[in-house]
């Protein structure tokens, strides 16, 4: 899933917590930003987070002992590519 930034808007209607949204007004007039744009903000690094690494997404999809995995490093060709 792409989460980043397609320059295209829509309008989303949610329900929050009036406590996390007297927050987020709060530090929204604090640091001179619109409301949208924190929660967009919070929510690109939440997909960025659950997004992961390239070894947390992969472990396991290649079964390997750890000996073939260290002859497969230890072959010339392997850093040659």
């Amino acid at each position: 899933m792409d989460w980043r930034c397609t320059g295209m808007k829509k309008k989303l209607g949610t329900t929050l917590d009036e406590d996390v949204i007297t927050e987020l007004k709060v530090l929204a007039a604090k640091e001179d930003k619109k409301l949208s744009w924190l929660i967009e903000e919070a929510l690109r690094q939440y997909l960025k987070r659950k997004e992961g690494g390239v070894v947390r997404k992969t472990k396991g999809s290649l079964r390997a002992s750890p000996q073939v995995v260290q002859a497969v490093l230890e072959e010339e060709e392997f850093y040659a590519a």
